[in-house]
């Protein structure tokens, strides 16, 4: 039943020389008619049901993009995307010499539908090149009508059919850092803005933002956002007019307000999922942090066989600490314990988290055995070395269970890693606590530690 009646709505717009292309809600290609392949040659014979209209976009950009402008191809593609996603209202654009007018409908679960009308002659048609001398083709507005864009809050700009300034408000020109209208007439708005960057006119951001006023322009209509210097941000919809003068208008609404509202919103959500993922009391990643990251790193580890550490730490002997001086005596314990134990987790992908009370756990992915098991008794030593006797305690030790992904027994799953370790850190705690422990056969032996780090370099590892 769709197919029928998309062919039918084809089949009626052909007769009124509009073109028409349907896509589903995955913005695949459903239907098109014959007047949409004469307005764009490119897609005669290519164009396919279930295209994505990325690829559609792709033929579009390289039958009329510039040598020069194809490495950002991509990013007009997914602007593109965007405003298909995202039209309102329609909009104007040339075309191999016709400029055409553009709606769009969302039918929600149906999909969106997509039409083009030719309004006239592409104006860039018959234009002299910017820069080129040109007789004015612009009578100023009547008193009255000058007066009312006066007094309108946002910039309005009026260029002539090169792009070149003609009038502006003064909301405009204080937008853009103009003194007076002198200064911007005769400018192309390519100009204007480089301008407004002034000795930031050469960084990225402003290149960046030159190129994406080149892309916009060839969209009549549809709205589109530039950043300015200063962290301020403007909103302009720009007309062409259909007539014979060519002229066209801009609309500049400031939006830096709203701008810096959206990011400290975003800020302010990165905050929450930090703190959803944070422990309270350590700063360090919190029990459903790790979990998440445990699973996630054995099954990248499985994927790409490579290999994965997992440290357990527990503190020795910490109930006697609370139960002596007090949790806020522990919970400081517990805080310098955690910067230690974060300086382990250096490298991007490692994890340092607290388990669970007074236990801890660094997950190390890329990782052998042995690397690991230096990481862990360098680890152990630097909690010994902790001089807490300020708070009253006298000394302080941690045993470690170590468990790997090459080490592991049964499905190799995130739950078999987790138990291996706590095996591994519960036969260091029988061994005589103050050690580190490589999960393996139950029955291995458990050598006192070393006094140092040197010291158990230099001899045999357990």
């Amino acid at each position: 039943m769709r197919e029928t009646i998309l062919r039918a709505v084809a089949a009626a717009l052909d007769g009124l020389d509009v073109g028409f292309c349907a896509f589903d809600t995955d913005d695949c290609t459903l239907a098109w008619n014959e007047t949409f392949l004469d307005f764009f040659p490119e897609h005669r014979g290519a164009v396919h049901v279930g295209e994505h209209y990325a690829d559609n976009l792709l033929r579009f950009y390289l039958a009329r993009l510039k040598t020069d402008e194809l490495p950002q191809i991509q990013r007009y593609i997914d602007e593109g995307v965007k405003r298909h996603r995202l039209q309102r209202r329609p909009y104007e654009f040339d075309h191999r010499g016709v400029r055409v007018r553009v709606s769009s409908v969302d039918m929600g679960p149906f999909g969106r539908l997509r039409v083009w009308r030719k309004v006239g002659d592409a104006a860039s048609a018959s234009v002299a090149p910017v820069g080129a001398p040109r007789a004015p083709v612009w009578t100023p507005q009547p008193p009255d009508a000058a007066k009312v864009l006066e007094r309108l809050p946002d910039g309005v700009l009026i260029v002539d059919p090169a792009d070149q300034a003609l009038w502006a408000n003064e909301a405009f020109l204080k937008l853009y850092g103009l003194v007076s209208l002198g200064q911007a007439r005769g400018q192309p708005f390519e100009a204007i803005v480089r301008h407004a960057w002034g000795a930031e006119a050469d960084s990225a951001l402003c290149r960046t933002t030159l190129e994406t006023l080149r892309e916009h322009q060839r969209f009549s209509g549809a709205p589109f956002e530039l950043p300015l210097p200063g962290n301020r941000w403007v909103r302009i919809i720009e007309q062409r007019s259909t007539e014979a003068d060519g002229l066209g208008s801009f609309v500049h609404v400031d939006i830096t307000v709203l701008k810096r509202q959206q990011q400290a919103l975003h800020e302010t959500q990165a905050r929450l999922e930090a703190l959803a993922t944070q422990d309270a009391l350590t700063g360090l990643a919190n029990r459903r942090r790790f979990d998440e990251a445990l699973d996630l790193e054995v099954r990248r580890a499985q994927r790409e066989g490579s290999e994965l550490a997992l440290l357990v730490i527990d503190l020795d002997d910490f109930k006697a600490i609370n139960d002596t001086l007090g949790h806020p005596a522990g919970d400081d314990v517990l805080r310098r314990v955690a910067r230690v134990i974060g300086n382990v987790a250096q490298r991007a992908g490692d994890l340092a988290a607290r388990y669970g009370g007074e236990e801890f756990a660094v997950l190390l992915p890329g990782t052998s055995v042995a690397q690991a098991e230096v990481i862990a008794e360098r680890l152990r030593l630097d909690l010994a070395a902790l001089d807490l006797r300020f708070l009253g305690v006298a000394a302080l030790t941690a045993s470690v269970g170590l468990a790997t992904s090459t080490n592991g027994r049964g499905s190799g799953t995130a739950a078999d890693l987790v138990f291996l370790a706590d095996e591994a850190l519960y036969a260091a705690k029988r061994a005589g606590k103050d050690r580190v422990q490589i999960a393996r056969g139950a029955d291995a032996a458990f050598p006192a530690p070393p006094a140092s780090l040197e010291a158990w370099a230099a001899g045999t590892r357990h």
